[in-house]
């Protein structure tokens, strides 16, 4: 797993993502740590999932690709890459024990991993990294529509922690008419990104198949899409 780590005002860092733990209270959304690198790259960390002294939901941090192999998962709670120790590991980053040959390694494959600030959906990994870092769009808005010949550029607004750049090309078509924030709500509740025959949409509503879409879904089509994550 990759991750945009957000320390507000639009700044940020990037790091691997090393595991995951969460309170066994699963109402306690406060109490849920990622693993990750701190800034200097230097040491592991327990960085809060959502922004702490706030009654908003705020994610600190962004995940951006969100492939788990290699994790061990030793409980709904717990989980973490299989080379570090899953159930001990909180303990050892709090007291500041986490052994230099684990912390090197943990370096290493952060320093390996190529990190693209634009990414084009080509596979389904590709609609799956979007899915988790858009949240599914879940309470987006479109802010900015430019349309030019034979390309198209979106901006949503909305999504939890950052804002979304999306660029189409090529044999667009769409429909916005839905979420025209003069007569209709413009928010999004989720959202749908499908690859079918040659075409990529984009709807705004969960598990939706090509051949649902009609008047009162807000959809995109087009030969290739991009997007890029701003972090708020």
């Amino acid at each position: 797993m990759y991750a945009i780590i957000r320390e507000g005002d639009g700044k940020f860092y990037t790091s691997m993502v090393f595991g995951y733990y969460k309170s066994s209270d699963a109402t306690d959304y406060k109490n849920r740590f990622w693993i990750v690198l701190n800034k200097s790259k230097t040491a592991l960390i327990k960085q809060y999932v959502l922004q702490q002294n706030t009654k908003y939901l705020i994610p600190m941090v962004l995940i951006t690709d969100a492939d788990e192999s290699g994790w061990n998962k030793i409980s709904e709670n717990e989980e973490s890459v299989d080379f570090l120790p899953t159930g001990e590991l909180l303990s050892m980053i709090d007291s500041n024990t986490v052994p230099s040959e684990l912390t090197k390694k943990c370096i290493e494959m952060d320093s390996a991993y190529k990190f693209e600030s634009i990414r084009t959906i080509n596979t389904a990994d590709d609609i799956r990294d979007l899915e988790w870092v858009s949240g599914g769009f879940h309470d987006a808005f479109i802010a900015e529509k430019k349309e030019r010949e034979n390309s198209l550029y979106l901006l949503f607004d909305g999504t939890w922690g950052c804002k979304i750049e999306v660029w189409f090309e090529g044999d667009i078509t769409y429909d916005t008419s839905s979420r025209d924030p003069e007569k209709f709500d413009p928010y999004w509740f989720g959202s749908t990104v499908k690859i079918d025959n040659g075409f990529i949409y984009l709807i705004d509503d969960e598990d939706v198949s090509v051949s649902d879409i009609n008047l009162s879904y807000c959809w995109f089509k087009a030969r290739s899409m991009k997007y890029r994550v701003i972090p708020d």
